[in-house]
């Protein structure tokens, strides 16, 4: 088993800081004025992402997102 994970590696842990962070920032571009379309861009956007880092740390993105098997 691949031991990079986030814990163990820095380039794991900077890479996956980098996709928070760009999560985060989807979110803060949302109001209350934001279409319906928007919105769902955004959880789209959000689940590309836990993805990627689902990629780099398993365990990691199941932290993120805990309903997917």
């Amino acid at each position: 088993m691949d031991t990079k994970s986030y814990q163990t590696c820095k380039y794991t842990r900077n890479r996956i800081d980098l996709y928070l962070y760009e999560m985060a920032k989807l979110f803060t571009k949302l109001g209350s004025d934001s279409t319906e379309e928007e919105i769902q861009e955004a959880y789209k956007k959000e689940n590309e992402y836990i993805d990627l880092i689902a990629e780099l740390d398993p365990v990691k993105a199941k932290s993120i997102r805990p309903y997917v098997a």
